[in-house]
């Protein structure tokens, strides 16, 4: 089984949870890891913990904030597992396709890439757009 866990530094992870729960409902089934929001928090201790709750058939998307940042390096150790795949950049768009394509017969990887072209197509600039829009309607007088 896939499971998602969404990591990050700060409360950024509960807060993103939220905003999944409000958008598909309660059935969000999306985890959360909110690191360093304590003085005693251990980052090796909580991904260790997390690896460990896996089954022997279950693989762990780690949705990070930072490649590069301490949370998603700390999840690298385990990727020569096989069981652990790490995306960072995480996002709203990102999620609700991991979440939506979660139990779909395509692969991991294909299942990540798709989430990641998503995440990509997700970031738009808005004045952009409108700017463009606007001046395509004027060329349409």
């Amino acid at each position: 089984m896939r499971k998602i866990l969404v990591a990050t530094h700060g409360k950024f992870a509960a807060g993103i949870q939220e905003t999944l729960k409000f958008i598909v409902g309660e059935d969000c089934k999306v985890e959360v890891l909110n690191a360093y929001v304590s003085e005693a928090f251990d980052m090796k201790q909580e991904a260790e913990r997390y690896i460990n709750a896996l089954a022997e058939d279950d693989e762990l998307i780690v949705a990070a904030d930072l490649f590069g940042g301490s949370v998603a390096n700390t999840f690298t150790e385990y990727v020569p597992t096989g069981k652990v795949h790490i995306l960072t950049g995480v996002n709203v768009p990102m999620l609700l396709e991991l979440s939506d394509l979660i139990n779909s017969e395509c692969s991991t990887e294909e299942l990540i890439q798709s989430a990641q072209q998503t995440a990509q197509e997700g970031i738009v600039y808005v004045n952009k757009v409108l700017y463009e829009n606007m001046n395509s309607e004027e060329d349409d007088l």
